[in-house]
C-alpha cells in the first residue's frame, strides 16, 4: 500500500489527561538468583478436615535430615471464590491442586468406562474450583499412556476429551502441548454441559468400540496376565518421574477395576495345596500362584515411590461398582470385589491416597477430595547442598498441632538436562509455564499482537514474535537450530479460542553471525471474535530447552460499531540482521501472517520491530492504525504524542511528523506513516512512546503505546 503525502493535518502535544487517565503500571513479579524450592503442604484433623490458623513457625521441614530455615510462607485458602482475572490474582504454581482423570481401557470394563465418564465430566464442568487445573489421558496395554489435555483449566476441552476418550476421530488440531484437543471447540459455543447430548448419542460408538478392544483380552494365562501389569507398572512410572516436571501436588484420579491381586500377594490354597503341603509335596504347589510374583511386587513399590517422590497422588475409584449389568467382556469380570479392589489398594496406598469404593456416589467422595485439599501452606527454603543432575533429595515436614496429619512431597529431584528428559517431560514442563505464567526469560521473547477487522464478525490479530539471536544461541554448537514457537490465546473463561505452534529450522551453517547479532521475527495470525484475551508465547530451543515466555492482555473490539480505535504503534526499522520467519499455513486454509503486521507493507526495506532499539537524535519511522477517526476525505485529525518513563509516566513530548496517511477503508481504517526523531539527554533504558489521536469533528479521542529501548 502506498500513502500518499499528508496535507493539512495539524499535529501537536497535549497532556496525556485530556482523553484518558494515564496507564498504571501492572503487577511486578521478581524471580530470585538463589534456587528456592518450594513444597505445599496439606495438614488435615483426624476427620480429614483442613486445619487452618497456622503459621511458619509450626512447620519443621528437613532436607536429607538437616533442618531448613523457611523463607518463603504462603496460605492459600482454595476455597475462596474471587471474581478477579487470573492476571490480576496470580497464584503461586505450587500451590494450584492439578487433577490427571486417567481411564484405565484395559483393566476396566468397556460399560464401566462409559459410565466413568458421566462422573468425570461432571466433575470437571462444576466441581473443580476456577483456579484448579486438570487433565485427561488413558491407559491402554496397547497404546500406554495417551494424555489426550495437558494441566488446564479450559472445560470445554477437558469434557470432549472425557465424552470422546480419543477413541472417535477428531478434527486435526496440531497441538504437542496438548492444551487443544479437538480444533472444533475453539469457536464452538459452550453451553455447561459442553454437548450432553452429542456426548450420550456417541456412548453407544465408544462401548462398541471398547467392547471390541476388550474382546481382545479374554483367556489370559497367568504369565501373559502378569507381563501385562508390568507393561502397567512400566507405562505409569515413566507417568511419575515425567509429572515430576509439573509444579505442585498432582492428584491421579485413576478410574479402573483393578487386576488380580492374587498376582501380586498370591492367594489362598486350595483344600487339594493344602493336602499336598501336609504330605509333603511341595513340588505340586505353584508357589507364585500361592505367594505371589515378588519381582513384580518390588516393581509395583518402586513405581509407588516413583509418584511420592514427584509429589503426586493416585486416587484409585474402583468403576467396577457402576457398571449396570454383568458383560463378561474384561479381564475384571472373572475378579472377585476384594480381589480387584486389593490391587488399586495396593497402587493407592503406596502413593499416600485412597481406593472410592462406592463409585455409584462418586461425585460425593470426590467432592470430600476437593474439601480435603482446599487449604494448602507453601513452604519455601534455600537448599545449601552441592547440586547433581537428577539427584533426589528426601523431604520431610512435620507440624505442631496436636493429632494433625501433613501430607508433603516426599522429596524432590535436581532438575535432569533438557537432553535427558522424555518427549512427555519436555511437553509437560512447557505446557506447565503457559498455564502458569511462569515467569521465564532465557530466552527474551518480545511479542506483541494487534487486531484489524476480519470479515466475518472476529478479528484478525497479526502476533509479531522478536527473539534476539545471541540469547536463543547460548550453548548452542551444532549447525542447525530448532525454535519452537508456542501462542495461545485464552478468554476470560481460561478458554483457549485460537492458537498456532510451529518448529522453526534455522540453519547455523549459513546465518549464525547474522542471528548472533540480531535474531528472527517470527509472524503468525489469530482469529478472535471480541472480547478480553491474555496471549501466551513461549519460545524454546530444541536442543537446550532455553525457553521464554510473554504474557500479555489484548483487546478485541467490535469493528462492526463506528466507535473509534487506535492501534498499538508499530515501530519500523530496516530489517539489517533479522531473520523474518512467516507462520505456516492456517487449519481454516488462511495463510498465518497473511493480513501482514500494519505497517509490514509500507516498504520492503522496512521491518516491524516489537522492542527497537533509537538512538538520541536518529529519526525513526512509527506506523500508527486507526478505525473510524473522521468521515473520507475529512482533514480534521489531530496528534500528540508523549515520551513515558518504564513505568507509564509522562517525561516529555515526542517530536512527531507526519510523512502520509491513507485515506478511510470501507471497514474505516486508516493508516498513518509517522517521524519520530529521539530526542538528546534520555539515559539508557526502557521507554515508551505515546500516541494520542483526535478526531476534531467529533471531540473523541483515543491513545496507544508502544516500548521502545534507549542503548
Amino acid at each position: 500500500m502506498r500513502i500518499p503525502k499528508l496535507a493539512g493535518m495539524a499535529v501537536l502535544s497535549w497532556s496525556a489527561a485530556a482523553i484518558l487517565p494515564a496507564q498504571q503500571p501492572g503487577p511486578v513479579r521478581e524471580t530470585a538468583e538463589v534456587s528456592l524450592v518450594e513444597v505445599p503442604v496439606r495438614v488435615t484433623d483426624r476427620e480429614g478436615k483442613p486445619v487452618a490458623g497456622l503459621s511458619a513457625k509450626d512447620f519443621t521441614v528437613t532436607d536429607d535430615g538437616k533442618k531448613q530455615s523457611i523463607v518463603g510462607f504462603d496460605v492459600i485458602d482454595l476455597a475462596e471464590k474471587t471474581a478477579a482475572a487470573p492476571a490480576s490474582a496470580p497464584l503461586p504454581a505450587a500451590a494450584r491442586r492439578r487433577f490427571l482423570i486417567l481411564f484405565d481401557l484395559s483393566f476396566a470394563r468397556p460399560k464401566a468406562i462409559v459410565a466413568a465418564r458421566r462422573a468425570a465430566k461432571e466433575f470437571v464442568l462444576s466441581d473443580m474450583g476456577d483456579r484448579d487445573l486438570a487433565a485427561v489421558a488413558t491407559y491402554s496395554v496397547e497404546k500406554g499412556l495417551n494424555l489426550l489435555v495437558t494441566f488446564c483449566n479450559d472445560r470445554a476441552q477437558l469434557a470432549h476429551a472425557i465424552d470422546t476418550l480419543g477413541i472417535q476421530a477428531t478434527a486435526v488440531q496440531g497441538d504437542p502441548l496438548a492444551f487443544v484437543f479437538d480444533a472444533r471447540q475453539l469457536s464452538a459455543a459452550f453451553e455447561g454441559r459442553a454437548g450432553t447430548g452429542r456426548s450420550e448419542a456417541s456412548s453407544a460408538a465408544i462401548l462398541e468400540t471398547l467392547q471390541v478392544l476388550a474382546s481382545l483380552q479374554r483367556a489370559r494365562v497367568d504369565e501373559y496376565s502378569r507381563g501385562r501389569v508390568r507393561h502397567l507398572i512400566g507405562s505409569f512410572s515413566a507417568l511419575a518421574e515425567a509429572l515430576d516436571a509439573v509444579e505442585g501436588r498432582k492428584d491421579v484420579i485413576y478410574l479402573s477395576e483393578g487386576f488380580q491381586s492374587r498376582l501380586l500377594v498370591g492367594a489362598q490354597e486350595t483344600s487339594q495345596e493344602k493336602e499336598w503341603i501336609l504330605s509333603g509335596e511341595m513340588w505340586k504347589v505353584d508357589s507364585e500362584k500361592r505367594f505371589g510374583n515378588t519381582p513384580l511386587r518390588t516393581e509395583l513399590s518402586d513405581m509407588t515411590a516413583l509418584f511420592r517422590r514427584s509429589d503426586c497422588v493416585i486416587h484409585a475409584v474402583d468403576i467396577a461398582g457402576i457398571r449396570a449389568e454383568p458383560d463378561g467382556q474384561a479381564e475384571a469380570a472373572s475378579l472377585g470385589p476384594r480381589e480387584s479392589q486389593d490391587s488399586l489398594f495396593e497402587i493407592a496406598d503406596g502413593t499416600g491416597g485412597e481406593v472410592f469404593r462406592n463409585a455409584n456416589d462418586l461425585a460425593s467422595q470426590l467432592n470430600r477430595l476437593i474439601a480435603r485439599t482446599n487449604l494448602v501452606y507453601v513452604l519455601a527454603f534455600r537448599p545449601d547442598h552441592s547440586r547433581k543432575e537428577g539427584e533426589f533429595h528426601e523431604l520431610k515436614v512435620k507440624v505442631a498441632a496436636s493429632g494433625a496429619h501433613v501430607s508433603a512431597r516426599a522429596g524432590y529431584y535436581e532438575r535432569r538436562g533438557f537432553r535427558q528428559q522424555s518427549p512427555l517431560e519436555r511437553r509437560l514442563s512447557a505446557a506447565d509455564v503457559i498455564a502458569n505464567e511462569i515467569p521465564v526469560d532465557e530466552i527474551p521473547a518480545r511479542v506483541i499482537a494487534s487486531t484489524l477487522a476480519g470479515t466475518d464478525g472476529s478479528a484478525v490479530v497479526p502476533v509479531l514474535i522478536e527473539v534476539p539471536g545471541g540469547r536463543f544461541l547460548a550453548g548452542e554448537k551444532g549447525e542447525k537450530a530448532t525454535a519452537e514457537v508456542y501462542v495461545y490465546a485464552n478468554d476470560q473463561d481460561n478458554r483457549v479460542r485460537d492458537f498456532f505452534v510451529q518448529a522453526v529450522s534455522l540453519d547455523l551453517a549459513k546465518n549464525r553471525e547474522r542471528l548472533e547479532s540480531g535474531g528472527f521475527r517470527y509472524h503468525g495470525e489469530l482469529r478472535l471474535p471480541p472480547g478480553e484475551y491474555r496471549i501466551r508465547a513461549l519460545v524454546r530451543n530444541a536442543e537446550t530447552g532455553r525457553m521464554g515466555l510473554s504474557v500479555s492482555s489484548l483487546h478485541v473490539p467490535s469493528f462492526v460499531s463506528d466507535q473509534p480505535y487506535l492501534l498499538q504503534p508499530v515501530f519500523l526499522e530496516e530489517k539489517g540482521n533479522w531473520l523474518s520467519v512467516l507462520g505456516r499455513a492456517r487449519p481454516d486454509g488462511g495463510a498465518a501472517g497473511s493480513a501482514g503486521y500494519p505497517g509490514s507493507d509500507l516498504n520492503t526495506e522496512l521491518s516491524p520491530a516489537a522492542l527497537p532499539r533509537i538512538e538520541p537524535g536518529r529519526e525513526s519511522k512509527v506506523c500508527v492504525v486507526a478505525y473510524h477517526f473522521g468521515s473520507p476525505g475529512a482533514e480534521n485529525l489531530r496528534l500528540g504524542s508523549q515520551i513515558l518513563a518504564s513505568d507509564g509516566r509522562p517525561l516529555q513530548e515526542a517530536r512527531l511528523a507526519v510523512l502520509g496517511k491513507s485515506t478511510p477503508e470501507t471497514d474505516g481504517r486508516r493508516t498513518l506513516l509517522l517521524s519520530f526523531t529521539m530526542p538528546e539527554g534520555l539515559a539508557p533504558g526502557r521507554y515508551g512512546l505515546r500516541i494520542m489521536l483526535q478526531d476534531a469533528a467529533t471531540g473523541l479521542a483515543r491513545q496507544a503505546s508502544a516500548p521502545f529501548l534507549v542503548p
